[in-house]
């Protein structure tokens, strides 16, 4: 467009996009429900049974448009609702005189009524241009349940018992390092809950406690929720995925939490420490690496020792507050990290938020809690993790949890849901292999949606593990794994995959993946 105009002309411009903004969000709703109508009919006359004639089209939608399968069976529900049920908020859709998010709003306040009552609520708000004209969100909003009400006075109580049945606690990752855990309540409950916590709190901050209030109720809440103080570490499982160079030379490489994102380097490291001196850090496998916090205990996998790491003294209680340090890291005997020899690198004494895990060699007064370290290996500079194979159907415990540190999230594109099913790219029954490299981790919806017939997904070659998934109309999406710690910047990578090669070679990266086991 040229831009040489007056502000006036840049204004009718803007109000034309916005109006042109709603008719596309209209002809998008017209051509998902026609795919909708069309898939379905295709299917019934296939002799697909009703129940299932519907499945993997949230996430087709999602796909095309870009947005996770959740958010694709939204704007699928939506569109079948203005084309079939709300025919005059299409048209004002179509028209510009709505913008989808307030047709959004129309849509979901009447979701409770029946399609008679929902359809003389849509005439009445939508039909007459004038009715709506000037109307914000939260006006429109309470324009509609008020005509709701009053045309059906029980679907408040209907939609009050639907909305209980969708109680549920859900965790956010939040700056800092820190995290948001929120619990959708039925109202009574909710107050009872946040009541119980301020008259204890109330309590404790009558006795002296020098914490402000509202940090007394959300370490009263962990202490209730978790059994056990706040201040000490929690006894559930926390994986983090980490170089070595973080892990023992003070690297300032992030490291990934799983479950919450990227965590910094320093955060990472004081997350690991004990007050116990004699604990330590374990490995699971014969081939895992133990490294002590209190005397520089290691053992990988051949033989262990009781004295520090060759090179690197591990300091105890009492000395310069250091982690256990990188032994020679050529050829695996003793290896757990990749610096030189007669390096100590001082750690500060800060513990992540709500931790006093300030000593990672002195006594303490609480007990030790174990640290394990898996190493995952990955190619020079690319971040590929080399894979493990099996020669059975179900994917072992170790190869699913290979996949949960590769990909993190569901690998369909713009699906953000936690990993719950690891399946092969190609089925097992289509001669896939059970192997880290024919893996991906998949939310439960999008693992089950590709079971509905005329969908394909295979591996191609790519930097970091990349999944081609094929949709039954023939469009192709790519997926990429997350790049882990380690990973180069996209520019330093290679334009191809290099060719594994063997885990002694010094050329390779290693990853530490770390987890505290459940008591």
């Amino acid at each position: 467009m040229d831009q040489d105009v007056s502000e006036g002309v840049r204004i009718d411009r803007i109000t034309a996009l916005e109006e042109l903004k709603a008719a596309c969000a209209a002809a998008q709703a017209r051509e998902t429900e026609a795919f909708v109508a069309s898939r379905k009919e295709t299917r019934a006359a296939a002799g697909v049974a009703a129940e299932k004639r519907g499945r993997g089209l949230a996430k087709e939608v999602g796909l095309a448009r870009k947005d996770s399968p959740n958010r694709g069976g939204k704007h699928l529900g939506m569109a079948t609702t203005l084309i079939r049920e709300m025919p005059h908020t299409y048209t004002a859709l179509a028209e510009g005189r709505l913008n989808e998010w307030r047709a959004t709003i129309l849509v979901r306040k009447t979701a409770c009524l029946s399609v008679e009552d929902r359809a003389r609520v849509d005439q009445e708000l939508c039909a007459d241009p004038k009715t709506l004209q000037g109307c914000g969100d939260k006006q429109i909003g309470a324009m509609a349940k008020q005509a709701a009400l009053r045309l059906d006075p029980l679907s408040v109580v209907r939609r009050a018992a639907k909305a209980e049945t969708e109680r549920h606690v859900s965790c956010r990752p939040a700056p800092d390092t820190m995290a948001q855990v929120s619990c959708l309540l039925p109202v009574v409950q909710g107050v009872a809950v946040h009541a119980a916590l301020a008259k204890e709190a109330d309590r404790l901050k009558a006795q002296g406690d020098e914490r402000g209030r509202g940090q007394l109720m959300a370490d009263i809440l962990v202490e209730r929720v978790t059994g056990q103080p706040a201040e000490n570490p929690a006894k559930i499982e926390v994986q983090l995925v980490m170089t070595d160079r973080t892990l023992f030379q003070g690297d300032s490489e992030p490291a990934h939490l799983a479950g919450y994102g990227i965590v910094p380097a320093q955060w990472a490291r004081d997350l690991l420490r004990t007050d116990d001196a004699d604990g330590g850090i374990a490995g699971p496998d014969a081939a895992d690496t133990v490294v002590s916090g209190a005397a520089g205990n290691v053992d990988a996998g051949n033989g262990s020792t009781d004295r520090p790491a060759a090179g690197n003294p591990a300091r105890g209680a009492g000395e310069d507050k250091t982690v256990a340090g990188a032994a020679d890291a050529g050829n695996g005997d003793g290896a757990t990290g990749s610096g030189p020899p007669n390096t100590v690198e001082p750690v500060p004494a800060t513990g992540p938020p709500g931790s006093k895990r300030t000593d990672p060699g002195g006594a303490g007064g609480s007990e030790g809690v174990e640290v394990w370290v898996r190493r995952l290996y990955t190619a020079p500079g690319t971040g590929q993790l080399l894979g493990m194979d099996s020669r059975a159907r179900l994917m072992p415990a170790g190869m699913q949890r290979m996949i949960q540190a590769r990909d993190q999230l569901c690998r369909t594109p713009w699906c953000d849901a936690p990993i719950r099913h690891h399946d092969h790219v190609v089925p097992w029954r289509d001669a896939g292999e059970t192997s880290e490299i024919n893996g991906q981790g998949l939310c439960e919806a999008c693992n089950l949606a590709k079971e509905s017939g005329g969908w394909h997904a295979q591996t191609i070659p790519g930097p970091r593990h990349t999944v081609e998934t094929t949709t039954p109309t023939g469009h192709a999406y790519l997926s990429t794994a997350p790049g882990l710690p380690g990973t180069p910047p996209a520019a330093e990578q290679p334009d191809e995959a290099l060719e594994p090669v063997s885990i002694f070679e010094r050329a390779l990266g290693r990853i530490d993946f770390l987890y505290r086991p459940a008591a």
